[in-house]
């Protein structure tokens, strides 16, 4: 029974926020600002769960800051166990991402893991001038190449949302820089379907992707999202079918929110 909770609270913090990884950006032009379907003060919340055993909650929230005079958005996600997986294997992992409010291109990554007894840090900072991301992990700082306004492993899901909504049938690829490697990603528009959540009932589009390598919180395999068909195009159920089994997120408490100051102070 320890051994089973220990992979099932495992699973809970390594899949989430990779999971949104694939809900990724095109090569499109991003929305202008007072396009976006997101702002300062968005939260969404989710129910984590492995098969019918609900493992914890996750929270993913927007908020705006300046970094060297540039406003800049500050998406927070965070996961964590329930009390009962908790007593066999404790999961808390809190990921920050901070991106250019004008162009949503990454400009750092900070995550911090606890896992059982097992604990890991690291930063990443995307210098998108200069192409290349500075990774500091354990103390060792590495440099890699990087292509144009590439995304990190959370950014992406905001990016993605702020593209034109994605067609049946329509396959499009994004950039991502994670774990000292650039990854080109795949997403294709399988369906629409109806969902119902606590929040309340959706008609979404499902999208799916294949994922070739281990992202933030990641096995490698098949992703399926739900995107709302509206403006909002909010991610409202996420499924993986891994080793152990079928995980899955569902949205339970959302918050919309306001247009950035920036936008708000504009005439």
């Amino acid at each position: 029974m320890t051994s089973m909770m220990s992979r099932t609270g495992a699973v809970h913090g390594r899949w989430f926020v990779g999971l949104l990884a694939v809900a990724v950006g095109m090569s499109w032009s991003v929305a202008s600002a007072e396009q976006r379907p997101f702002g300062p003060g968005e939260r969404l919340v989710y129910e984590l769960s492995w098969f019918t055993l609900i493992g914890g909650t996750a929270t993913l929230d927007v908020q705006e800051a300046e970094r060297l005079e540039t406003p800049v958005f500050r998406f927070r996600s965070t996961a964590k166990s329930n009390a009962f997986v908790s007593m066999f294997f404790p999961v808390e992992d809190h990921i920050e991402s901070l991106v250019d409010q004008e162009t949503l291109s990454a400009i750092r990554l900070d995550v911090k893991q606890r896992q059982g007894k097992r604990r890991r840090n690291r930063v990443t900072e995307f210098d998108q001038i200069g192409h290349v991301a500075i990774n500091v992990k354990n103390g060792q700082r590495k440099i890699h190449p990087i292509p144009s306004r590439v995304q990190d492993s959370l950014s992406c899901l905001y990016y993605f949302r702020s593209l034109p909504p994605i067609r049946v049938g329509e396959t499009v690829t994004i950039d991502v820089h994670e774990g000292g490697k650039n990854w080109k990603l795949a997403i294709k528009g399988l369906n629409r379907q109806k969902i119902r959540t606590p929040v309340g009932e959706f008609q979404t589009i499902r999208t799916s992707a294949h994922v070739e390598f281990e992202g933030v919180f990641l096995e490698k395999g098949d992703v399926f999202i739900w995107f709302t068909d509206d403006a909002r195009r909010l991610p409202v159920q996420m499924e993986s079918q891994i080793k152990i089994g079928r995980v899955s997120a569902r949205l339970i408490e959302y918050r919309a929110g306001l247009p950035p100051l920036s936008q708000a102070a504009a005439p």
